[in-house]
């Protein structure tokens, strides 16, 4: 059995304790314990209970707390000293959990131990490059994550990890692992979304009373919709060619019937504007024709005779 092998083995329980408490992966906890304490081995550990390598800030020195001196990045660094490997634990779960710079990385899910990693290193727990791709090589070679889906089935944890997690199962997620109860769904939205969910029926196409979806907010004008190819510029034109080749015929009919309509129109003005003679006056000038013809018959000078 490798040292990390064992090291895991002695502080799972405490690991998954951590995670019950404030939702931080017990895979990412022990395999950052691995990796800071050279599985139990290094000086921190052994002389001070530091497991994860964190110094002493001017809160933990004012607050009486213990510390030893050691060289990191810098000489003479201070960390904080522990009186047990679970203060150690506790410790760096209530830095997480406290420090804004990773308050990222709790809207993840409690097994997503690939996010986790990522975010620590983002968030720079580590100064090295290759912090998340040596957590997740522990892990890996260690199988650590079976630790998370045994905290998250104990603690009946719903997880998002293999699917883009949407706000709702983040804000119910984060409200599980700080003991809440999430709030059950209303039976109306249940309903809603089901509704939502169900494929729209295809209808038969009605070319007369067809009406574009961009105009949902327009009354509907069916013969308007039909004919509007015609042109008012409305957007009311139909891009069928059934309709377009309808409303063609019907636009060369109505086109001659208005013309023919036209001529007849004009012909009745034509005549309504013709002087008419009136009745007296058709009397007169028929005893003038009269008179004119008796008085050619007196004056002929050829004479008649009897037959």
């Amino acid at each position: 059995m490798s040292k990390a092998s064992d090291y895991a083995d002695r502080y799972a329980e405490a690991a998954m304790e951590q995670m019950r408490k404030y939702g931080i992966p017990a895979s990412v906890t022990l395999a950052q314990g691995i990796l800071e304490s050279a599985s139990g081995q290094s000086e921190l550990s052994r002389k001070g209970n530091n497991h994860f390598g964190i110094k002493a800030t001017k809160t933990w020195l004012d607050g009486g707390g213990r510390y030893l001196v050691y060289t990191d990045d810098k000489p003479n660094e201070k960390f904080c000293q522990y009186a047990s490997v679970a203060d150690s634990y506790e410790h760096h779960s209530l830095f997480l959990r406290g420090n804004r710079r990773y308050a990222n990385l709790f809207e993840l899910s409690p097994d997503d131990y690939v996010g986790w990693t990522r975010g620590l290193q983002a968030d720079g727990y580590a100064t090295s490059q290759q912090y998340a791709a040596s957590l997740q090589s522990i892990i890996k070679a260690n199988g650590l994550d079976r630790y998370d889906r045994q905290v998250m089935q104990e603690k009946g944890w719903k997880s998002t990890v293999g699917r883009t997690a949407t706000t709702a199962d983040l804000a119910a997620n984060s409200k599980a692992v700080l003991g809440e109860q999430p709030a059950e769904a209303r039976p109306e939205q249940a309903q809603e979304e089901k509704q939502e969910a169900q494929p729209e029926t295809p209808k038969e196409k009605d070319y007369f009373n067809t009406i574009r979806a961009e105009d949902e907010g327009q009354a509907a004008d069916p013969w308007r919709n039909f004919f509007g190819m015609l042109g008012d510029g409305g957007g009311y034109a139909s891009a069928d060619p059934v309709v377009e080749l309808a409303s063609t015929l019907f636009a060369t009919l109505m086109a001659v019937a208005i013309q023919i309509d036209g001529m007849g129109e004009a012909q009745e003005i034509r005549q309504a504007e013709a002087p008419q003679a009136s009745v007296s006056e058709a009397d007169a000038l028929a005893s003038k024709n009269f008179e004119a013809g008796m008085n050619s018959m007196n004056n002929n000078p050829i004479k008649r005779t009897r037959s």
